[in-house]
């Protein structure tokens, strides 16, 4: 009879919801040493499916990043060695 070898280990990397978890702190990292002036007034969140998600406070930043996302891409491509093909910018649950 075969015993259970326990629970099945998670690959972070690889799961159904296509968060990538090494990825995203490596964005967050790049985005805290960063020298964007908003850098102070964002939260990195998860890359899911190469599309890197910024939440923020104010429309108006909503729009600022929004505008620079093919520069915050580059420069992601550029310092990180990976590409996120896109960028979501998400106001915080507190502002919609």
């Amino acid at each position: 009879m075969k015993q259970a070898s326990g629970p099945e280990k998670i690959n972070i990397e690889e799961n159904s919801v296509g968060i990538n978890f090494k990825k995203s702190e490596q964005v967050k990292k790049h985005l805290n040493n960063s020298s964007y002036p908003w850098k102070d007034e964002i939260s990195s969140g998860p890359v899911i499916n190469d599309s890197l998600v910024i939440y923020v406070d104010s429309k108006r930043l909503k729009d600022i990043i929004e505008l620079e996302s093919l520069k915050i891409i580059n420069n992601i491509e550029k310092k990180l060695g990976f590409s996120v093909n896109s960028i979501r910018v998400e106001l915080q649950n507190s502002q919609q």
